[in-house]
């Protein structure tokens, strides 16, 4: 053989090397982006769970709280001797009003409904009329607060 004869062979040899480490890399690079894409969807669905349980969270928080103050205010109204209330009370029944107010949106039927049978409990002339408003106010808490529940179980799915 000849000297070109074997730098052909030799050039070929290499020429096929080369398209065969080629063709490897792509095969690899094809198998790790598709990998990758895998883990990229993972993570996305990761953060979406995780973005859906903080709303949830938040929500289940807002229910405690207007819990809270709901069960302090109904407290307060049934602790009322003959329609008087003291300086303390007064205070804290003044606030938990307040607090109602902020954590409940106005825009909102039953919301509205509820501050409406709340302010009208406190503002009730006697015992009886009192105690069917707190009634009122504390079954429409319970719809309500229902239904949030209701929506954080349907977010969660």
């Amino acid at each position: 053989m000849d000297v070109a004869t074997i730098s052909a062979i030799a050039a070929t040899a290499a020429a096929v090397g080369a398209f065969s480490v080629a063709g490897v890399q792509l095969y690899v690079g094809h198998r790790q982006s598709g990998a990758a894409l895998k883990a990229a969807a993972a993570a996305l669905m990761n953060a979406q769970s995780a973005g859906r349980h903080t709303v949830a969270e938040f929500r289940q928080s807002w229910s405690n709280k207007v819990i809270d103050a709901l069960s302090d205010y109904h407290a307060i109204l049934m602790s009322i001797d003959s329609g008087h209330l003291s300086a303390d009370d007064r205070r804290k029944l003044t606030a938990l009003w307040t607090r109602l107010e902020l954590l409940l949106n106005p825009d909102e039927a039953d919301a509205a409904s509820l501050l409406r049978l709340a302010d009208a409990a406190r503002l009730s002339k006697t015992a009886a009329e009192r105690d069917a408003n707190a009634r009122d106010m504390v079954q429409l808490a319970r719809n309500l607060l229902k239904t949030e529940w209701l929506t954080i179980q349907v977010e969660l799915q």
